[in-house]
């Protein structure tokens, strides 16, 4: 009777965490690039550019100007992870420092414990499935960090680790 019991609370549980991704407005990450990408511009998202690995689209997030990369796998295209970056208040200190409180404040209730390191100037919020991360960085060309936020999918990044093998 335990050996049972236990089986149906192993599969049970299994079956659980093979179910839960990192989500991003509502869109599970783990699955089909294309797929992912269409749903962002169904939302209202425009596609900029694309790679293999790399779909880069721009709207408004948050109510703030954005550019957004999704992050595939080279191989089966599992989105693994998904950038914001705050470019509209890029060079704007007071801005910047404004919306990264705002984002604070939601990421902590969103996600309760987090974790600042000091060396990469980020934050991450962490569950069994999922990392999503706070920080500030230059993109190309810029001559200031901007404000990013980005989820990342633990069952896509394990798909990237394998196909990088």
């Amino acid at each position: 009777m335990r050996s049972k019991l236990f089986i149906i609370l192993l599969g049970i549980s299994l079956c659980l965490s093979a179910q839960r991704h990192s989500q991003f407005l509502g869109l599970e990450l783990g699955g089909d690039r294309d797929e992912f990408v269409d749903a962002l511009e169904g939302k209202g998202f425009e596609f900029e550019e694309e790679d293999d690995e790399c779909t880069v689209l721009s709207g408004l997030f948050d109510g703030i100007g954005a550019r957004i990369e999704v992050m595939a796998t080279p191989q089966s295209h599992t989105v693994h992870l998904v950038t914001v970056y705050f470019v509209e208040i890029a060079g704007n200190e007071v801005g910047l420092l404004m919306k990264t409180n705002q984002v604070r404040k939601q990421l902590k209730r969103k996600y309760g414990k987090w974790d600042y390191t000091h060396e990469r100037n980020l934050e991450e919020w962490s569950s069994p499935y999922a990392r999503v991360s706070l920080g500030k960085k230059r993109l190309k060309g810029d001559d200031f960090k901007t404000l990013y936020v980005q989820w990342q999918d633990r069952s896509g990044w394990e798909a990237l680790q394998r196909e990088k093998d």
